[in-house]
Formats: structure tokens, C-alpha cells, sequence
């Protein structure tokens, strides 16, 4: 098992993995003071082992207590030697207080002779087999202590586990924490029975580490079940040592109109609500304009501002004044409210802040404040939009430009359909379809995906590209706002983060691709998204054709919601029309970009449109 989890290179906890894999060496104590005491019945070894594994269950519940309190923490930090520093802190104390039981065993298995009995001559009755072997005797003291450490390292676990804060609350992560808290348990627990009936005569503790294994097991396999893709996507906190806002947690809006700017922030808001989020929209009309707008674009505005789920304050309240004028104010209220937030017990914060055409000069610095990383958190409980009409950076482009450097910048003016349109459909029509590009390497594809992702990004619909390095895609693609990367390259054997938006995985592990797309679908779940694949003719070129067909079939299989849109690029002069023909038919619409051409031709376009 230890084995297991440092080969395991998905887990969401891979950072606390050196914390598992200490526990569960710690773990090999017990068997270990059996076979001295089956092989070696030597007195002071006896004894030796068996302060060895009173030890080791000191060790253990120190380390899981240690590690539940960090996540507790997270994302500040937490050791001995801040608990140490600052006592009075009411989890400080409690996790100090958790430590007395523990070193009470240690100190009372080393200072008080009697309360181990190591004596060869001493037996206990296996029921199993029928016979007698030898045991060793436990004092009542010892016994008793050992129950107030198994019941402290139950207890205190389940406690804090509970309370995690919100940035945990993610179900499969707290699941896994459940479980493998409730294995824990369960071991000590049997390891208690089985030492306390050799001090009664009797021997269970064969059955006792055959049912331990069993639980080792099922903790492992929770360790594995919850992958660090989830913390890539940006659905969970990254547990790692530095954790940071992601660009994605804000977002800047340009429109043209009050019409055009009502539909993503409508999205935004019942996104927002139907995930048990508290949404703020501070709005620059009156709040009766605001209510109208929402209710228009399909927000249940009455329900939700009566459940406390929505609400409507002035932008003017956010800066305690007219022309923006605090904006220390406006950041610490935001903080405010995520604190206030967490306190109601939801899931997150969604804030909307429309600046209509106000700005502030000099523009450097209101840049600076609105790509501000205390607007968000690093555990991606807060989500700040903020809209801009056009008029605001009018004249403006170099103050423009620099806001696009510091945070994924939307603009609505450049059209929210411009790939649809490019290709003679609706977004509507495009959305939830499976679609083949056809390209030839020098008609300028790139610009097609490019479109793509903008058209996505406008709809705030999130973009998942599996790409190569040496691809033109890569780099055409890779600052589009809210895209994320897999790419595909063989300097690694498992998947790696390489940044915020860019994980490696393994080029020629079909498997393991699938496993990502599979697991970013479930992540993704209910939500609108496109994934781009590029591409099919290099999987016909590693894998041969069938596989690669099958490869291909396969991930369309997953994609089968409506809800996900599907893009699979294949180099048409790379192969013959058989094969070219073979994967046409599993996708719903193909397009052909070929050189020379200012749109690409579409086929399938009547049988889509009935189907629509």
C-alpha cells in the first residue's frame, strides 16, 4: 500500500502524500511485534516491540491529527510550532490538548515496567485454530490510556473533518476524507480489541490484522479517488504549498449595450444561485431596472432575493460614494462579505460589480485596482465579474491593453457568435454538437479555433483544448481567456501541472487521455463546455488507424451531453479518403478549411438544421 500511494500521481492530496506514507509505515509496527513474538520470544525484544507499537500508535495519531488540522487551516498554514507559539487560539489548544493522551502512552510504556508483561510463559487461546499462543499482558492503566488516544484520535478527527471550512466542502473531496477518517477509526479501534483480549486469554489479533488490511485498502483507494484535476479545473483548492488566485476567479466584461451585457451576467447569477452560491450584482442603474433586467433573462429574482441568495446594492455603496471614490473600501467590503458568506454556511460568493462607462484616473492605477487579487480568494470561493460599457476605455487602448495582461478581458464587441455566424449557424445550433475540422495545414485553421474559443469565452462557456507543444495550435491558443491545456508530450509518465492553466500528460497513453477527458466531463457536469482535440491524424500516425478510430469513438461516447461541444481536427491531405471517411461518420457536422477560403465549407449543414 505504501507503494501504491507514492506511485499514485493523480491525487488531489498528492502535497500531504509524505503524511499517508509515514502513517502507514508507522502501521507495520503492529505485525512486526507479532512475528518477534511468534519467532523471537525473547523477553526485552518483546517488550522493545511492544513499546515500539504503543510508540508507533502515538506517531500515527499525532500525524493524522497534525493533517486533518492543516486542511482545517488551509490555505494558511499550520505546524506544532505555531500551536506551540499561540496556545490560546481556540483549535491551537485543541489540537494541543489532542496530543496529552499520546504522550501519556509513550511515557507510561517506557516508565512503568508493569504495565507490559512480556513473559514467554504467558498464553493466549486462539478461537480459530483451537490452540494456545504466546501473548502479551497489557496493565489496566495502559489499556485505559490507549482507549482515551483511540477515542481522542476518533473523535478529534471527525470533529475537525466536519467543520472544514468552505473551501473543502467539494463532495468528493470531503468524501474521501470521510472514508478514509472512518478507516482509520475503525482500525484503531480493532487494534485496541485485539491487544486488550491477549490481556484476557484471549488471541484475535490473526482476524484483527486480516480486517486492518482490508481498511488500508479502502483508505488508499479513497486517497486515490479524488484527482488534482479538479484543483487544475478550478472547481477545488490547490493544496499545494502556495496557493494562489487563478485569472479565471475574475473576469472583466466590455459590451456595447445594457441589452447585450443582461445575457452573461443573467448566466453568471443563476449559475451562481443554482450552485448554493450568494450572489451580490452591484448595479450602476436603480435597483427596480436591475430587478426588470434579471427577470427578463430568466433570473427568478423575487425567490432568490427572498431566500437571501441575490442581492441588488448600489456600485455606489460598494465605494461609500459617488465616481468610485473609496477603493480600499470596495475590496475590504468584498472580503467582508466572503467572510459573511462562509458564516451562512453557502458555497461560494459571486459578485457582479457594473461600472457602466465610469473609469478613474490616472488609469494606471484603476487598472491596477480592478485586477486586484483581493477581489478573489486562492480556495475559488469568491468569483468577481466586473463590466465595463465600451464608452469607458474609449480612446483608451494602451489602458485597455494593460487590463487584458492582468485578467481575462470578454468583449462583447467583437461579437459572442462570430464563430457561428462564421459558418452560416446560430450559437444555438453550433452548441452541443460533434463536430470534424477538416484542415489543410496552411489554410489558416488556427483562426477558426481561435473564433471558437472566443465565441465559448463570450458565452461563458468553458474550453478544454488537448493540444501539442509543437502544434500551430499551441501557441495561437494559448492566451485565450479561461482556456484550459492538456498537452499531450512524451517527457512525461504521468500527468503535471506545468501552470496554472497547462497540465502534461503522457502523448502515447490512450487510457490515460480518456481517464482526463472522462473525469473533466464529470468535473464539468451540467455546465456548458467545449473540448478541442488536436488532433486525430497524429493518434492515426502512433496508434494506426483502428485504434485510433476507436480512441476517437470512444471520447465521443463521453461527450454525448448536449451540454458539451466537440471539436476533433484531422490533417485531410494526411490520408487516403477511406480513412478520411471512416471518421467523418462519427461526427454530426464536418468543416473544411482550405486555403485561400474565408470561411470553411460545412457539410451536414440541412441534416443538423432538421435535427435542431
Amino acid at each position: 500500500m505504501i507503494l501504491f500511494i507514492i506511485r499514485e500521481p493523480l491525487s488531489y492530496f498528492r502535497p500531504y502524500k509524505t503524511y499517508f506514507v509515514t502513517i502507514y509505515a508507522f502501521f507495520n509496527a503492529f505485525p512486526i511485534s507479532q512475528i518477534v513474538l511468534i519467532f523471537f520470544p525473547e523477553t526485552y525484544l518483546i517488550r522493545l516491540t511492544s513499546q515500539g507499537f504503543a510508540a508507533a500508535a502515538a506517531i500515527i495519531a499525532t500525524l493524522w491529527g497534525l493533517l486533518v488540522t492543516k486542511l482545517y487551516f488551509y490555505p494558511e498554514k499550520f505546524s506544532l510550532r505555531s500551536a506551540l507559539a499561540n496556545p490560546r487560539r481556540p483549535i491551537h489548544l485543541a489540537y494541543l490538548l489532542y496530543l496529552v493522551p499520546m504522550v501519556f502512552l509513550v511515557i507510561l510504556t517506557i516508565a512503568d515496567p508493569a504495565s507490559i508483561d512480556p513473559s514467554p510463559s504467558r498464553q493466549a487461546f486462539y478461537v480459530i485454530d483451537n490452540k494456545y499462543f504466546n501473548a502479551v499482558g497489557l496493565s489496566a492503566p495502559l489499556l485505559t490510556v490507549a482507549a482515551i488516544v483511540i477515542s481522542a484520535f476518533t473523535l478529534y478527527s471527525f470533529i475537525v473533518l466536519s467543520r472544514l471550512r468552505s473551501q473543502l466542502r467539494d463532495r468528493e473531496v470531503r468524501g474521501a476524507l470521510r472514508v478514509i477518517a472512518r478507516c482509520f477509526a475503525a482500525i484503531a479501534t480493532l487494534l485496541l480489541l485485539g491487544y486488550s483480549s491477549e490481556s484476557f486469554g484471549y488471541n484475535l489479533l490473526g482476524v484483527v490484522h486480516f480486517a486492518c488490511v482490508i481498511l488500508l485498502f479502502v483508505a488508499g483507494t479513497a486517497f486515490k479517488r479524488p484527482t488534482f484535476l479538479r484543483a487544475f479545473l478550478g472547481l477545488v483548492p490547490s493544496l499545494g504549498p502556495s496557493p494562489v488566485v487563478m485569472r479565471g476567479d475574475q473576469i472583466v466584461l466590455i459590451y456595447e449595450n445594457d441589452a447585450a451585457k443582461m445575457t452573461p451576467i443573467a448566466r453568471f447569477v443563476n449559475e451562481g444561485v443554482n450552485q448554493q452560491n450568494r450572489v451580490l450584482y452591484f448595479h450602476s442603474n436603480d435597483e427596480g431596472t436591475a430587478r426588470e433586467e434579471l427577470s427578463r433573462n430568466g433570473v427568478d429574482v423575487k425567490h432568490n432575493l427572498t431566500k437571501g441568495n441575490l442581492r441588488l446594492p448600489s456600485i455606489d455603496s460598494l465605494y461609500q460614494g459617488q465616481n468610485l471614490l473609496d477603493e480600499e473600501a470596495a475590496i475590504g467590503q468584498c472580503q467582508e462579505l466572503a467572510n459573511e458568506t462562509r458564516a451562512l454556511g453557502k458555497n461560494g460568493l459571486r459578485i457582479v460589480i457594473d461600472y457602466a462607462d465610469s473609469t478613474k484616473r490616472p488609469y494606471q492605477k484603476f487598472v491596477s485596482h480592478i485586477a486586484d487579487s483581493r477581489w478573489a480568494t486562492p480556495d475559488h470561493y469568491v468569483q468577481a465579474m466586473m463590466t465595463f460599457s465600451n464608452r469607458a476605455f474609449e480612446n483608451e487602448r494602451a489602458a485597455l491593453d494593460l487590463l487584458k495582461s492582468k485578467v481575462p478581458v470578454i468583449d462583447l464587441t467583437e461579437s459572442s457568435d462570430v464563430f457561428s455566424r462564421t459558418v452560416g449557424l446560430s450559437h444555438e445550433e453550433i452548441a452541443g454538437r460533434k463536430i470534424l475540422l477538416e484542415y489543410d495545414p496552411v489554410s489558416g485553421y488556427e483562426k477558426i479555433l481561435r473564433s471558437l474559443a472566443t465565441e465559448a469565452a463570450s458565452n461563458f462557456e468553458r474550453v478544454i483544448l488537448f493540444t501539442r507543444k509543437d502544434s500551430p495550435i499551441h501557441p495561437a491558443m494559448q492566451d485565450e481567456p479561461g482556456l484550459k491545456m492538456f498537452v499531450l508530450t512524451s517527457r512525461v509518465s504521468y500527468p503535471k501541472v506545468e501552470s496554472e492553466n497547462v497540465i502534461l500528460i503522457p502523448a502515447f497513453d490512450s487510457s490515460l487521455i480518456l481517464d482526463s477527458i472522462n473525469r473533466t466531463i464529470e468535473a464539468y457536469a451540467a455546465t456548458p463546455f467545449t473540448i478541442i482535440f488536436d488532433n486525430i491524424s497524429h493518434q492515426i500516425f502512433t496508434l494506426g488507424t483502428e485504434r485510433a478510430h476507436s480512441f476517437v469513438r470512444q471520447s465521443l461516447e463521453l461527450m454525448v451531453s448536449d451540454k458539451i461541444t466537440s471539436v476533433f481536427l484531422m490533417n485531410y491531405l494526411a490520408h487516403d479518403s477511406k480513412t478520411v471517411s471512416m471518421f467523418e461518420n462519427l461526427f454530426d457536422l464536418e468543416l473544411i478549411s482550405r486555403p485561400g477560403a474565408r470561411i470553411p465549407e460545412v457539410r451536414k449543414k440541412t441534416a443538423l438544421t432538421v435535427q435542431s
